[in-house]
């Protein structure tokens, strides 16, 4: 009985550092214009953590501590999989460019490499600011 409610709690932590990782990745790409993925990937730019901003940063250092050993997740099949529903658009770009592939493989190397860093760095235990559950809707119109 033990054992069967340790995998089920493994299941559910594997779910959710999945949702996790997908909404980070998912919410970044979106954040950059077709053409500047486009530009990236021509110009073998991978380094897309020099290019957030420090709350950004922040965030990453938080998640990759807090879901270090799933960072493996992070994989080019797992990504484009997620891209395809999240941002199908980027997905399309990043899959029809013949570097597409092998310049989103370089991303996600280098993040789990600088993930890794801040895993293993000593340091306070960084802690996000607060985030409100509630969605506010302008009337605007």
């Amino acid at each position: 009985m033990l054992e069967k409610a340790k995998k089920f709690l493994t299941g559910v932590a594997k779910t959710a550092a999945v949702e996790v990782l997908r909404g980070y990745v998912a919410k970044r790409i979106k954040a950059i214009q077709v053409d500047d993925i486009i530009a990236a990937i021509e110009a073998d730019d991978t380094d897309l953590i020099g290019k957030l901003s420090d709350k950004d940063k922040k965030i990453l250092v938080v998640a990759a501590r807090r879901f270090s050993e799933y960072l493996d997740l992070l994989t080019v099949k797992n990504v484009m999989l997620w891209l395809v529903e999240d941002a199908p658009l980027h997905a399309g770009v990043i899959y029809g460019h013949p570097k597409g592939l092998k310049w989103l493989e370089g991303v996600l190397k280098q993040i789990r490499e600088r993930a890794q860093t801040y895993v293993q760095a000593p340091g306070a235990e960084l802690e996000l600011d607060p985030v409100s559950s509630t969605k506010t809707i302008s009337t605007n119109t």
